[in-house]
C-alpha cells in the first residue's frame, strides 16, 4: 500500500464503498422499522443523524488502512490484507449487515402480526354481527383496522426500499463470504502446499507453461463463475440505491 499509490487509493475506495453501502442499508432498515413498528416519522433530524452516521465508514476505513492495509490480493485488484482483516473490516461489516437483517425481520414479523390480527377481528365482527357491539369490541376492531391500514400505506410507499435493502443485505453477505474464503484460500499452509504440489510439478515439467497445468489448479481457487457473480453483484449494489424514487 505504501509503495504503490494506485493500489492504496483503489483499495481505499473499494473498502469505503462497501462500508457506505452497508451503512445506507442500515439507515434505510432503521427508518422503515421506526415508521411501521413505532409510528415515528423520520424527519430532518433523522436525516442529519444518518448523514453523521455516514461518517462512520470513513473512521472504519482509516482504522483498517492504518492497522491492516491493502495490497494486490486478487490479481491486479487491491484489497484488505489477511492479517487482522477479519477484525478490522469483515467482522464489523457483517455485524451491521446482520443488524439490518434483524431489523427487517422484526419489521416483517410486525406486519404479519398486524395483518393476522386484522383478520381475526374481521372474523369476530362477522360472528357477532347479530348482537349489539360493545364499546370495547368496537374499539379493538377499529384499532386493528387502523394499524393495518397504516402499515399497508407505509409498505405501499416503501416497498421498493424494502426490496432493495433485502437484496443488498443478501449481496453483502454473499460477497463477504466469497472474499473471506478466497482470502483464506491463498494463505500458505502445509495443506495448501500439499494440494498445490501436482500443479507445481506440472509447471516444472512443462517449463513454466501455465496453460498446460490449468486443470490442476481448479481445486486451489474459487470457480470463475463465482468470482464473476461477485463482480456483477458489486456493480448492481452501486446502482440499486438510485432506483428508489
Amino acid at each position: 500500500m505504501r509503495s504503490d499509490l494506485t493500489c492504496a487509493f483503489s483499495g481505499a475506495f473499494l473498502l469505503f464503498g462497501g462500508w457506505a453501502a452497508v451503512m445506507w442499508v442500515f439507515c434505510r432498515a432503521l427508518s422503515l422499522h421506526l415508521q411501521i413498528c413505532w409510528e415515528v416519522i423520520p424527519g430532518k433530524s433523522f436525516l442529519l443523524r444518518s448523514l453523521l452516521w455516514m461518517g462512520y465508514p470513513g473512521g472504519r476505513l482509516a482504522l483498517a488502512l492504518s492497522l491492516t492495509g491493502v495490497s494486490y490480493r486478487f490479481g491486479n485488484v487491491c484489497h484488505i490484507n489477511h492479517a487482522n482483516g477479519l477484525q478490522d473490516f469483515w467482522g464489523p461489516l457483517l455485524a451491521f449487515s446482520a443488524a439490518s437483517l434483524i431489523l427487517q425481520l422484526i419489521t416483517l414479523g410486525y406486519c404479519i402480526q398486524v395483518y393476522v390480527r386484522s383478520l381475526m377481528d374481521d372474523n369476530t365482527t362477522t360472528e357477532n354481527s347479530s348482537d349489539l357491539p360493545t364499546y370495547t369490541g368496537s374499539l379493538r376492531t377499529i384499532t386493528a383496522h387502523q394499524a393495518y391500514r397504516r402499515v399497508r400505506r407505509v409498505i405501499q410507499l416503501q416497498w421498493r426500499g424494502v426490496a432493495i435493502v433485502l437484496l443488498i443485505i443478501g449481496d453483502v453477505i454473499f460477497f463477504s463470504v466469497v472474499f473471506v474464503s478466497m482470502d483464506n484460500g491463498i494463505q500458505l499452509t502445509p495443506e495448501k502446499i500439499k494440494q498445490a504440489t501436482p500443479w507445481l510439478l506440472c509447471l516444472v515439467g512443462s517449463g513454466g507453461d501455465k496453460n498446460q497445468c490449468l486443470p490442476l489448479v481448479k481445486n486451489l481457487v474459487k470457480h470463475e463463475s463465482i468470482v464473476l457473480a461477485v463482480l456483477v453483484i458489486l456493480g448492481v449494489c452501486i446502482s440499486l440505491p438510485f432506483l428508489i424514487t
